[in-house]
């Protein structure tokens, strides 16, 4: 008898009463499809470097807002760094490295082949607003099918001109034939910090420190005697930091101790041999650590597929709806920050209440002009109301065996209405007795594609695939703002209510894209892989003689396992090499830099008037990314998988802010000059421990590392803002401050190095305790050496478990928030704390990084490399474990499945600096936006 199945092995046995038969995988007939640009490939005649992620292990059952938070560490070369821990905030996302300097460096996001609006879209009419709100969180993660992340030139260059940071390709889940089949999902569970943020000292231990810093300051800044030192350090910890019965605890008051998620789905899909369909809908909320703050909303998706009875005709529809809530607290140093107001002045020593219960508002809030905390928390509201539609529709026809065309046409709308709102009672809106500024903001994208593919074999060894065909992307960006003050009262916050209207203003812009496409796909005999994209697009952004570019790659694999020469090697089971080369590129983020613009506004004494605002450049064009990518992938023993991969991604005609001369008006303008370079290695590793038991377990590895130079530079010179600097040969991101040294053991006071040229032209490398003497060098910056995960997939008898671990290695955190507030060493007296000022220096022999306290210090917040952290940490970063109730209790019920989980989301940490969380900015420099949280729910899911 001949047991087979598909992907398997046949295997022939003996008929016997009772049979146990194991089938081996078949690895010529197990050819996975994944999707790529414009529609799929088998990998094993892939011949790019592209990442495929499987949703139902990655994204399953995880407590995040939007999916790409659950990406980190799950696939080679892609990175994912928050803004802020509070749900809906900003994600910064790099595809090997970050590689322009005034374009975006975010990847181009293509949902189910149509590319759409991706990243931030918040809008505030108030300078410096903290305000932010992914809109990826529009895409319930549930609905997500698989997720293709396209990193080299071959995979990604179909979309030309905006591909050179990579391509993230997002399928969403289709119908299938067969019955209907319905399924519920709920859950519901609790928010935390991920770490303890910034601990601050107790009570007691602020007025020992204040003490010992005004002792010292007497000693050593106003020559006092012993006696009247410790009478000054007295009067000043008791004025600053009274000792008490009973200390205020301002992290209780200021955030909730738990915050809370809840999730609701319900999807169907089914149908026949001609229609399929997939439907779901889905409510969440989910609640920020400050009282008012989180997300609320609902998202609803149907996919649609109908096929003609004689297979030649197909179309379908895709279409999304979400209407998502975000209110947002104030972030940066704003008083209205909690998480900043908390590591400044709220110290354990200040009261939060009077006797009489009433705020307590006296010393040292009153000196410093806020209000108590507590008592304006929660009163602004900072809120993002955003409806997305997307609907899509496409339909292709098999004109002859082997031809197709396709025809596709999306259309994206956003709206955003963001509001702000400043109450009466408010500290913000005391001043303007309430105030409120209404921005509506709309995206409208409208997009058409029509390919014509053609695939054939000839002599059963030559395979072809090719296409030609062409894009439209238009899209509309509009707004109004409106802004009124002065209200009656604050019961009913609308502009009409207002007595001053303040200011109006509305606009508009467009951006037009048209671009054709060619591909060539041929390989022999599964063995020679060859590979040709073309695409010119032509762009709305660009200059009049720059306004066309061309993009391309070539790239071809070798499947050396399908060669004679290796059929001895039994345990290789598949080996394939892979080299590709080709140019993508980048499109500048304003829509208008080209052009000389005037603008109105400009009036006088009443009258209209207007001024030049931008200088023309009619060579204003696309940066240019020239991508080199060589590696292999493996197959070995029938459970170990390796994929290699080495680049060169160098990128040219870099924008840059070009100096020109003050006659003109403007100090300078943008144009292509620069170049910049991302080198790099990728590394994933798969093993399937147990895969023929019923214990099976799954590990993989992936490891990233990526080389980031700057390479060209305007006239080769220096850009230098603040602590930052661009230098030709360093890192993008490289701080620019003094060299630290240590403290003096023997005196405690801190040690810098000078960095000053020696007439012979070397370096003097001696110390100095005098800050202002020591020169600026680049410190360091915040690049890894290494990024990555570590998977696991275990299952046995229904029991499943899933976890994913992202680690980074050797890169660094620039905090500053403790150089300027919670570690001045004794700087200002009312301050909070860091507890790493207990291990202050305080006699001779002393060995410590914290010199001594001084108050009102001298040398404080000088930037050096002393705050300059490391950021080696490993996070657990998702989990989930799930069991499936047995399938004869579900038969007996008349139900397909119950399934039982309970998953998390940063559940634990592992960091060498234990003082903030290890996941910044992209660019290193820590900040006072709330810290990332750590979230565990519990749920059931019900399938009929």
């Amino acid at each position: 008898m001949i047991v087979s199945f598909v992907g398997m092995k046949s295997q022939e046995v003996g008929v016997k009463p009772t049979l146990h038969v194991l089938l081996a995988s078949d690895n010529q007939m197990l050819d996975e499809v994944m999707v790529v640009a414009y529609g799929t490939a088998k990998k094993s005649s892939f011949t790019g470097a592209a990442s495929s992620v499987n949703a139902e292990k990655i994204l399953k059952d995880v407590p995040v807002t939007s999916f790409e938070q659950a990406l980190q560490g799950a696939t080679t070369g892609l990175t994912v760094n928050s803004s802020s821990g509070q749900p809906g905030a900003g994600l910064s996302i790099r595809i090997r490295g970050t590689g322009s300097m005034n374009a975006t460096n975010e990847p181009l996001y293509v949902i189910d082949g149509v590319p759409v609006v991706s990243g931030d879209i918040a809008v505030s009419g108030v300078n410096n607003d903290s305000k932010a709100f992914n809109i990826m969180s529009s895409i319930n993660p549930s609905d997500i099918e698989n997720i293709t992340v396209l990193k080299d030139a071959a995979a990604a260059s179909l979309y030309g001109s905006r591909a050179a940071n990579g391509v993230i390709l997002i399928t969403t889940k289709r119908g299938k034939e067969g019955k209907t089949q319905i399924n519920f999902k709920a859950n519901w569970g609790f928010s935390d910090w991920a770490v303890k943020n910034r601990e601050t000292v107790s009570g007691e231990q602020q007025h020992e420190l204040t003490y010992e810093a005004y002792y010292n300051e007497g000693i050593l800044y106003k020559d006092m005697s012993d006696e009247e030192a410790r009478a000054y350090a007295q009067d000043g910890a008791d004025t600053f930091a009274p000792l008490r019965d009973r200390y205020s605890n301002w992290e209780d008051a200021l955030f909730k101790k738990t915050a809370f998620n809840q999730n609701y789905e319900f999807s169907a899909q089914g149908g026949s041999e001609q229609t399929s369909f997939f439907a779901s809908l889905n409510y969440k909320t989910e609640d920020g650590m400050i009282n008012t703050t989180g997300m609320e909303g609902f998202t609803g998706r149907a996919n649609v597929t109908h096929r003609s009875k004689d297979g030649k005709m197909q179309m379908g529809a895709n279409i999304s709806f979400s209407k998502q809530k975000s209110e947002m607290a104030s972030e940066g140093t704003a008083y209205a920050n909690a998480y900043f107001v908390k590591n400044w002045y709220a110290i354990p020593n200040i009261p939060i209440y009077n006797e009489d219960g009433s705020f307590y508002d006296g010393f040292p809030l009153a000196q410093l002009n806020v209000p108590n905390p507590l008592k304006d928390q929660g009163l602004d509201k900072n809120t993002s109301e955003v409806l997305r539609s997307t609907n899509s529709l496409w339909a292709s026809y098999k004109i002859i065996e082997g031809l197709t065309i396709k025809e596709t046409i999306s259309y994206d709308f956003i709206d955003n209405q963001s509001t702000t709102y400043w109450p009466m009672n408010s500290n913000n809106g005391e001043a303007y007795k309430g105030l409120m500024i209404k921005y509506p903001y709309q995206h409208h994208n409208i997009y058409s594609s029509t390919v014509l593919n053609y695939t054939n074999t000839f002599a059963d060894k030559h395979n072809l695939d090719v296409l030609v065909g062409w894009d439209v992307d238009d899209r509309k960006e509009q707004y109004v703002q409106a802004v009124g003050a002065n209200y009656p009262h604050d019961k009913l916050p609308e502009l009409e209510n207002t007595s001053e209207p303040m200011t109006a203003a509305s606009g508009y812009k467009e951006d037009h894209l048209l671009s054709l496409l060619s591909r060539i796909n041929y390989d022999y005999d599964n063995k020679y892989y060859i590979s040709a994209n073309y695409r010119r697009d032509g762009s709305s952004r660009l200059g009049a003689n720059k306004r066309w570019g061309n993009f391309w790659s070539v790239s071809g694999a070798w499947r050396l396992s399908q060669e004679a020469f290796m059929k001895d090697l039994t345990y290789v089971d598949d080996l394939k090499l892979r080299v590709s080369y080709g140019i993508n590129g980048t499109l500048p983020s304003k829509f208008y830099s080209h052009l000389s613009l005037f603008g109105y506004g400009y009036n006088y004494q009443d009258q209209p008037g207007s001024a030049p605002t931008t200088i023309p450049n009619p060579d204003l064009g696309w940066e240019k990314n020239e991508n080199f990518n060589i590696g292999f992938d493996a197959r070995l023993f029938g459970r170990l998988s390796v994929a290699f991969d080495f680049y060169n991604r160098e990128t040219k005609d870099l924008l840059q802010d070009v100096p020109v001369s003050m006659t003109t008006g403007f100090n300078n303008t943008l144009k292509n000059v620069g170049a910049m370079n991302n080198r790099g290695i990728e590394l994933d590793v798969n093993y399937d421990v147990f895969n023929e038991t019923a214990l099976k377990w799954s590990t993989g590895i992936v490891l990233s590392h990526n080389k980031n130079k700057v390479s060209k530079l305007y006239g080769g010179k220096d850009i230098i803002d603040g602590t930052t600097i661009l230098r030709e040969g360093e890192s993008y991101y490289s701080w620019w401050s003094r060299e630290w040294a240590g403290v003096d053991p023997q005196t405690g006071e801190e040690q810098w190095v000078l960095n000053t040229e020696n007439e012979d032209g070397t370096i003097n490398r001696e110390l100095t305790k005098d800050p202002s003497q020591a020169q600026r060098v680049i410190v360091g910056k915040p690049d890894p050496k290494i990024t990555g995960g570590w998977r696991n997939t275990l299952s046995w008898k229904g029991l499943d478990l899933n976890a994913l671990f992202s680690f980074s290695l050797g890169g660094h955190i620039m905090d500053d928030p403790a150089l300027l507030y919670t570690d001045t060493d004794g700087e200002t007296a009312y301050q909070s704390i860091g507890i790493q000022q207990l291990d202050r220096w305080q006699k001779p022999g002393d060995i410590t990084d914290v010199p001594r306290r001084i108050n009102s210090y001298q040398y404080a917040r000088y930037g050096s490399s002393r705050h300059m952290k490391s950021s080696n940490h490993l996070r657990l970063k998702t989990v989930t474990l799930s069991y499936n109730l047995p399938s004869k209790w579900m038969q007996a019920a008349g139900m397909r499945n119950v399934r039982i989980f309970a998953s998390g989301n940063n559940l634990l940490t592992w960091a060498a600096y234990k003082n903030i969380d290890p996941e910044q900015p992209v660019k290193g420099v820590a900040t006072w936006a709330l810290p990332n949280l750590k979230s565990v729910t519990f749920g059931i899911e019900i399938g009929l």
